[in-house]
């Protein structure tokens, strides 16, 4: 069972080699995962460092459900669409799930269009997932009434997505995109390629149109 790291450890304590940008630059969406519980207490760590990402006017309508029980994993993962570019052949087989959920909630009644939080919130998952040792993946091609009846959410909250949670059990690979095409792919040995915009053909420097 993975053990919870300390939060304020993990961030402070350069001698363990924790540096933030490459934890960014290294976390990649996992969609097969080693069939290893997480501890309760690291899931709750993650749903802390969302509960802390910015918000809009510091109007908090976000909530979280910790999805961990198996049963109710199952019924969660059978709401899930996997990797729509490689449709079929990235969805977790058996022995290959997630182990766990954060399913990200907005309440409507205190705001109504809370995406942009949301997503915020989301980022601190992933990324402090990453700094954890733990992959993940997040899906917002989802069945949301499903999702909603299967865990008991009232009606005045949005089922906005749903963080994918366990042990990393493939390496998705980073590349630059060739032309405009930034649609992932598998290749021959069942690696997944993820391409992604060179930095020099999206970054300018001081005007539009000037070299960085």
């Amino acid at each position: 069972m993975l053990k919870l790291v300390q939060s304020d450890v993990f961030f402070s304590n350069k001698d363990k080699n924790m540096d933030i940008l490459g934890i960014i630059k290294s976390r990649r969406s996992i969609r097969r995962f080693r069939q290893e519980k997480l501890d309760r207490g690291v899931l709750i760590d993650l749903v802390d460092a969302a509960r802390l990402a910015p918000a809009g006017a510091n109007v908090q309508s976000l909530e979280y459900i910790i999805v961990d029980d198996p049963e109710l994993c199952e019924k969660v993962f059978g709401n899930l669409a996997w990797a729509g570019h490689v449709k079929g052949k990235r969805k977790p087989g058996r022995g290959q799930r997630p182990m766990a959920y954060i399913v990200v909630l907005i309440d409507e009644e205190i705001k109504k269009d809370a995406a942009v939080d949301a997503a915020a919130a989301i980022e601190n998952v992933l990324i402090g997932a990453h700094g954890l040792g733990i992959g993940s993946c997040w899906l917002g091609a989802i069945d949301r009434g499903g999702i909603a009846s299967a865990l008991g959410v009232p009606g005045k909250y949005h089922v906005d997505s749903v963080i994918a949670l366990g042990i990393a059990d493939e390496e998705p690979m980073v590349e630059d995109c060739k032309g405009d095409d930034t649609r992932y792919y598998l290749d021959g040995k069942d690696v997944l390629h993820v391409p992604k915009r060179p930095l020099k053909q999206i970054t300018h420097g001081n005007k539009y149109g000037e070299s960085i």
